[in-house]
């Protein structure tokens, strides 16, 4: 079975067996260095794709980053609105691309999910309090 015939079947399958747990909703997060606080002047960019399975309580996702001024040390999954900073919710999986599923999550945290009040934080050794931030967003299709 070839490379990518694997990987489509594997995701047919984690698509399928979120839908027979209940229902799912999608999030973006559009990552830079503009929405790190302070800002950094890094010219990195970064997306991520995020599912939340509402019956599990689990936010699943794929993240993907390039051109860091630094290596990665850690990155997170905080609470926070736009512009502020605030507490971990989960530690994210080192390395680039980003695949992992997080949970469960507390009802505070998926409120704060619901909101648009957490962001993808992503450390450095260039910059210590993060060289990328991207605010997870609801991603509103249809109605």
């Amino acid at each position: 079975m070839t490379h990518a015939c694997r990987t489509a079947t594997t995701m047919l399958v984690l698509a399928l067996s979120t839908r027979a747990h209940g229902a799912e909703r999608t999030f973006i997060a559009v990552m830079n260095g503009g929405q790190v606080v302070p800002p950094t002047t890094s010219q990195a960019l970064g997306v991520g794709y995020l599912a939340y399975d509402t019956a599990l309580k689990r936010l699943c996702y794929s993240i993907t980053y390039s051109r860091l001024d630094g290596l990665e040390t850690e990155a997170h999954l905080h609470n926070g609105k736009p512009g502020s900073t605030d507490v971990v919710f989960f530690d994210l999986d080192h390395g680039n691309p980003k695949k992992a599923c997080l949970g469960p999550f507390s009802a505070k945290q998926e409120r704060a999910l619901y909101r648009g009040e957490t962001y993808v934080n992503i450390h450095t050794d260039a910059w210590l309090a993060g060289e990328l931030r991207g605010q997870v967003l609801p991603m509103r299709l249809g109605k």
